[in-house]
């Protein structure tokens, strides 16, 4: 709570975060969560909650009508409330990664994205490590629902004397809830999201940082990708990975083995290798991969499922695009699995013409529900982008999995064409118009739940009344 006064200064206390409403007997919480993830798109949710006293039943065995009819209406307020507020503002890049260079002061840029064209009052906080480090140009503004972007930029000073390893800070863009028309009660739901500062300090001599993906190769076989990037000063020489496979049990049932790669200082490359399960039925399995690199040895694990995908991509789309602006791509993602899946996100690597990475971006961190289909969004700052054809790699990442597909972008000056395996998966014009289909069907669902509540009311009161 302290994070939130200093937030707002000496204009709110604690006590203004709370909305009594009496005639209801129900009181309404902003409930404060200040924790980051590290994903760049991940949101911070200050969802307001009510409870609500039971529904009071008058001695002719009919319902209260004015604390029916507006406690439904409440309801629908705050819920369309929160809807709006979720999907409200973006922020880009979501990472911006350093070399470390002691006493270096350099000035770099972001955008905060109005993504649903409202007006809105943000402000901008600074958290992590290196917080003392890094000065933005704005600390609040307005944006107005004309405005679908606003650049910013922040000056950053490497502090000298960092030790080896990952050194963080945040910038982090906040959305205000808005103000009640009575005063000045802050109502509905605020949304924050932030863009990320990585400085890597080397290690001295050889140092091997490493991650594990396992993911379906499209005929049946298993896809081991090691991500080894080297940490230190020297370079490495030989590098491969044993990969053992164990069964839910833990009983060993194959190994395979990766190339041998050379990886130069502060390079990063991939060990993979494929894995015929034949024989192996369906079920959870985990692999154990120990990397070899110039007579030294680093173990990661992984556990993998064989079977059905849980997840799939469905769709992909980018609209109202002009080049140089930010790219909005929204990616249809079904869940095929009975259970509601929990943080699932995608993220997309794009590549330049030599193949390197050119951008890397995520999106938040999604619910799925069971057996049902939900839009996720990601966004790419495409300042500096020429027109032409660029090889992009997307991973839908959820649990303990990660599912990649390959993709190649035909970008011009108004539009995104996405192309995947062969197909096309979505072109449009990028200036042609779009409604936000999801929140038209959610509105008007609400609206009829609603007017059945009304109709069901008048039916009842008028047939107690008979009596």
């Amino acid at each position: 709570m302290n994070n939130i006064n200093n937030l707002f200064g000496d204009g709110i206390n604690k006590n203004d975060l709370d909305i009594s409403i009496d005639s209801f007997g129900s009181k309404l919480n902003n409930k404060i969560n200040n924790n980051l993830t590290n994903n760049e798109y991940s949101k911070y949710d200050f969802i307001t909650g009510i409870e609500s006293n039971n529904l009071i039943w008058n001695k002719r065995g009919g319902i209260n009508s004015w604390r029916f009819l507006l406690l439904s209406l409440i309801g629908l307020i705050f819920v369309l409330s929160f809807i709006q507020g979720v999907f409200a503002i973006g922020i880009t890049p979501g990472r911006n990664t350093l070399d470390y260079t002691p006493g270096k002061t350099e000035t770099y840029s972001f955008e905060v994205v109005n993504s649903q064209r409202e007006d809105m009052d943000i402000v901008i906080l600074v958290e992590g490590e290196l917080n003392a480090s890094v000065s933005v140009s704005e600390v609040s503004f307005k944006m107005g629902k004309d405005e679908t972007s606003k650049k910013l930029s922040y000056t950053l000073t490497m502090p000298s004397g960092l030790k080896p390893g990952l050194h963080t800070a945040e910038i982090v863009a906040l959305q205000l809830p808005g103000k009640s028309e009575s005063g000045g009660t802050f109502i509905g739901a605020a949304v924050g999201v932030a863009t990320q500062i990585y400085i890597h300090v080397p290690y001295p001599g050889k140092y091997l940082e490493t991650s594990f993906d396992v993911t379906p190769s499209g005929e049946g076989d298993i896809r081991f990708i090691i991500p080894v990037i080297s940490r230190g000063e020297l370079n490495i020489v030989r590098a491969k990975a044993v990969i053992d496979i164990y069964t839910g049990l833990n009983e060993k049932i194959d190994s395979v083995v990766t190339d041998e790669i050379e990886i130069k200082s502060l390079e990063r490359k991939e060990l993979t290798t494929l894995w015929k399960p034949e024989g192996a039925p369906p079920g959870k399995y985990k692999a154990i991969a120990t990397v070899i690199y110039d007579e030294e040895t680093i173990t990661v694990e992984k556990e993998f499922s064989i079977g059905e995908q849980i997840l799939e991509i469905k769709n992909i789309e980018v609209n109202d695009f002009s080049l140089g602006g930010i790219a909005k791509f929204e990616i249809l993602v079904e869940n095929k699995w009975n259970e509601i899946i929990p943080g699932a996100f995608v993220q997309m690597q794009i590549f330049n013409k030599e193949g390197a990475v050119m951008a890397d971006f995520k999106s938040a961190a999604y619910d799925i529900p069971s057996l049902e289909k939900k839009l996720v969004t990601a966004f790419w700052d495409t300042d500096g982008v020429k027109e032409g054809t660029y090889d992009s790699s997307i991973f839908l990442k959820f649990a303990q999995q990660s599912l990649k597909q390959d993709l190649k972008l035909e970008v011009s000056d108004d539009d995104i064409t996405v192309v995947g395996l062969g197909y096309v998966i979505k072109s449009k014009s990028g200036k042609s118009g779009q409604s936000n289909s999801l929140l038209v069907v959610l509105i008007a669902a609400i609206g009829v739940l609603v007017l059945l509540n009304v109709v069901w009311f008048l039916m009842l009161r008028k047939k107690v009344l008979k009596k």
